[in-house]
């Protein structure tokens, strides 16, 4: 749990192993760079018993240290293709790891980060670790990601079913996977009130999009109350996988 206001922004998160896991494979950060400069990463690990904690870990870590040291004028030219050459630089990161040491070999990870600033929000992902943006004066919820997973549209069902059936599960970009990664980049402006959610899919597999919605405007003025009714819900749905996410609320 962490809980910071920044300026007009608050932030607040929750990552919790669910009721199955053993190990929580998810990790987040919440970073204060300078005074004007606060960027949030989440990660899903991928591999089980293949450390995919530490892959959550290092691609946090990685691309928050890369966006710590990025030159601030690059930063607010072109935030978002920043944002994207942070989650280049950890995937370069997790490889030299699996490339000196053999049992790392197979892990890999999820990496969604974001920027909130001039009443914008940048945003850059690879994987399926989503981005919402939740405006309640508009009753109006909007994924602003694009799952990287495969297309069902383009599988035959008849002839391939059990990829069909598992196609939403397998990712198509991870990190610690190719070097020539491509992650997505995006911005939108933002309205007083706004809520970003960041989160694993331990969360949107668990909570449908129209409950963020409506547990946003039930709480709405109090993020951490909000962010309490996510995690309950999301393990009163069986808790299956970890359970993580991050909120950010644009004060007016």
């Amino acid at each position: 749990m962490h809980m910071f206001e920044k300026a007009h922004i608050t932030f607040c998160s929750r990552t919790h192993v669910g009721k199955v896991r053993r190990n929580n494979e998810d990790f987040l950060q919440i970073h204060q760079i300078h005074q004007n400069r606060l960027i949030a990463a989440i990660a899903d690990g991928i591999g089980g018993d293949d450390f995919g904690e530490v892959a959550s870990q290092i691609a946090v870590d990685a691309s928050v240290e890369y966006l710590s040291n990025a030159d601030s004028d690059m930063l607010h030219q072109k935030p978002a293709q920043e944002l994207g050459n942070a989650i280049k630089y950890a995937n370069e990161a997790i490889i030299a790891i699996q490339r000196n040491e053999e049992k790392y070999r197979n892990m890999g990870s999820t990496l969604s980060c974001f920027w909130i600033t001039d009443k914008q929000l940048h945003f850059s992902w690879v994987g399926d670790s989503r981005i919402y943006l939740i405006r309640s004066s508009d009753n109006k919820i909007t994924m602003l990601t694009k799952d990287h997973t495969l297309d069902r549209d383009k599988i035959d069902a008849t002839l391939a079913p059990d990829l069909y059936r598992r196609a939403p599960n397998i990712l198509t970009q991870k990190v610690g996977s190719i070097l020539l990664l491509k992650p997505d980049t995006g911005s939108v402006e933002l309205e007083p009130n706004d809520i970003v959610l960041a989160c694993t899919d331990g969360l949107s597999d668990r909570v449908k999009s129209e409950l963020m919605l409506e547990y946003a405007a039930k709480f709405e003025g109090n993020l951490e109350s909000y962010a309490d009714v996510l995690l309950d819900r999301a393990l009163d749905c069986g808790g299956q996988d970890n359970v993580s996410f991050i909120l950010a609320q644009v004060k007016p």
